[in-house]
Parts: C-alpha cells; sequence; structure tokens
C-alpha cells in the first residue's frame, strides 16, 4: 500500500519519496549518462511536516534501507542503520522509511503520524510493545530478554506471517532492554 505525502512545510522541492545522491565527479567522467546531483537539495536533520500529522526527517543512509525498514538515526551525523539489537543504543531516534534508500545516499524517514509501511517480524500483534530484533529493519512482538524496546511505533493490524504493515509513529525512540 503507497500513501500519497504532501509536504506542508514552507520549504520548496520536497519529495519524501525521492533519494538523493552526491554528485560523483570520477563516476561522471566514466559515465555518460548519471542521474547524480550536483549537492543536497536539504540539510541532513532537516524536519519537514507532511499532510496529516506526517513529519519527516532528512538523513544519509548508513547501510542500505528498504521500504518499511524501521531505523535508528544517529544524533550528532543523522546517519540512518536498520535497526538491529546491536544498533538500538538507548534513546536514539527512530524512523521508518517510505521508499528505499541505497547506501551512502539521502532521502526521509517518517517519524510522526500514520505510516504505511512498518516490517515487522511473523505473528506480530496489533498494539503491543514492539523490540528491535536480529533482523536488520525489523520489529517484533516477542519482547523477550536482551531485546530493546522500540517506543513510539504501534502497528494497527495483526500481521500472521512476516510483513509489512500500517501502524502509527509517535517520535519512536529506542527504549530499556528487557
Amino acid at each position: 500500500m503507497t500513501t500519497t505525502l504532501i509536504n506542508t512545510t514552507p520549504i520548496e522541492g520536497i519529495d519524501f519519496n525521492a533519494t538523493y545522491t552526491v554528485y560523483n565527479q570520477a563516476a561522471a567522467q566514466s559515465s555518460t549518462n548519471t542521474p547524480d546531483y550536483p549537492g543536497l537539495p536539504f540539510q541532513i536533520g532537516t524536519v519537514a511536516k507532511g499532510s496529516g500529522d506526517s513529519e519527516f526527517v532528512f538523513v544519509k543512509a548508513g547501510a542500505t534501507i528498504n521500504l518499511g525498514d524501521v531505523c535508528v538515526i544517529t544524533s550528532t551525523t543523522q546517519a540512518a542503520n536498520p535497526i538491529t539489537t546491536t544498533l538500538a543504543l538507548f534513546g536514539l531516534e527512530v524512523g521508518v522509511a517510505q521508499v528505499a534508500i541505497a547506501s551512502g545516499s539521502y532521502g526521509w524517514l517518517q517519524r510522526n503520524g500514520a505510516c504505511a509501511n512498518i516490517n515487522v517480524a511473523a505473528s506480530c500483534v496489533q498494539n503491543v510493545q514492539l523490540a528491535a530484533t536480529a533482523t536488520a529493519g525489523v520489529l517484533d512482538d516477542a519482547v523477550t530478554a536482551g531485546l530493546k524496546n522500540v517506543n513510539g511505533i504501534i502497528i494497527t493490524t495483526t500481521v500472521t506471517g512476516a510483513a509489512t504493515t500500517a501502524g502509527t509513529l509517535n517520535n519512536p525512540v529506542v527504549g530499556i532492554t528487557n
């Protein structure tokens, strides 16, 4: 399911579904057709409001991010990586990718509002506490010892198999370890 999100922040040119690659002179000289951009259209860490209560932050992907991946965002560099139990450090901001972002490229992660795509493990139940797992970008409701809670994400549908599902985001952060 895709959702059309409209920028409501007074910044021109925002497309929450776009990703960006910084211009690489060496690559441009070896290629006749490159879609790279000469610079970033937004500063890393820029926050923009979308339709409804949605809110997004502009980040650099530290690894490949897939549609629906739940990602941790480092506070110093605004780099984003798909969440795992290893990367889920207490207090880190969390965002959800509504488009795939290649490693080293830039794009928007959703941090607030109704969210169409959240990656969860098999048999994940709606309206319960979720936690990071060993699988990159995926949350689960099996909140067991050693897993780190992710506060501020609620899925609104129980899923039977591993899936991308809808939910609600309320400025999620990594919480305590169980």
